[in-house]
């Protein structure tokens, strides 16, 4: 959903009249009609997200970028196969409007492109090992992101990728469930299949 609007995003799981797995479908719920679809692509979707300005689409090896205005296509490139939990869109697209990314072949890798120009901004050497969960903040200049070990969380500054600061969850391997912001945007919250929830402060490491 976008924001606090009526609009829904959606994707199907199996072809069902106007939805499909390979077609994203947006939906009103104020008239509970559908307002338009996209053409149907070659393969399914994986991921599909928008904010004020821009709707990104996903699908094997493609990310297809739309106005949010219009929801005309505006650019579509090779990204690679990307799944849930390895891409995050800034929701402030008046000022950092960016998309990050890892593909299954960065490989511990992000890439952040600019959605405004359309163009790569950086290439972030994140971590060892291949991506697992990111998050951005609401104001679009800080990344957060840990990988399948799950043991350390990295801090990044956005669009040129600068390590801000590590945080070390654990010695041990874990899963991570969720990352994210609190509301405040000064803590960092992670949980994982450890069985814990981990808090970090966010701000007082940003003010050294």
């Amino acid at each position: 959903m976008l924001y606090t609007t009526n609009l829904v995003l959606l994707v199907g799981l199996n072809d069902f009249g106007e939805f499909s797995p390979k077609k994203v479908t947006i939906w009103s719920t104020s008239t509970n009609s559908v307002l338009c679809s996209s053409w149907q692509f070659l393969s399914k979707i994986n991921i599909v997200k928008i904010n004020k300005k821009r709707m990104i689409i996903c699908e094997r090896n493609f990310m297809h970028v739309y106005s949010a205005k219009d929801m005309k296509i505006l650019h579509t490139f090779d990204c690679g196969n990307i799944f849930l939990g390895k891409l995050v869109l800034s929701s402030n697209a008046d000022k950092n409007n960016l998309v990050c990314f890892s593909s299954t072949k960065d490989e511990g890798n992000i890439k952040v492109f600019d959605l405004t120009y359309l163009n790569y901004k950086s290439t972030i050497k994140a971590h060892n090992s291949s991506i697992l969960k990111m998050a951005m903040n609401i104001a679009g200049d800080i990344l957060l992101s840990c990988s399948c070990k799950g043991t350390t969380i990295n801090v990044f500054s956005l669009p040129k990728g600068d390590l801000i600061t590590s945080y070390k969850r654990g010695i041990n391997s874990a899963y991570i469930f969720w990352l994210g912001f609190s509301l405040s945007q000064e803590k960092i919250i992670c949980t994982s299949d450890s069985g814990t929830i981990n808090i970090f402060n966010l701000g007082k490491d940003r003010e050294k």
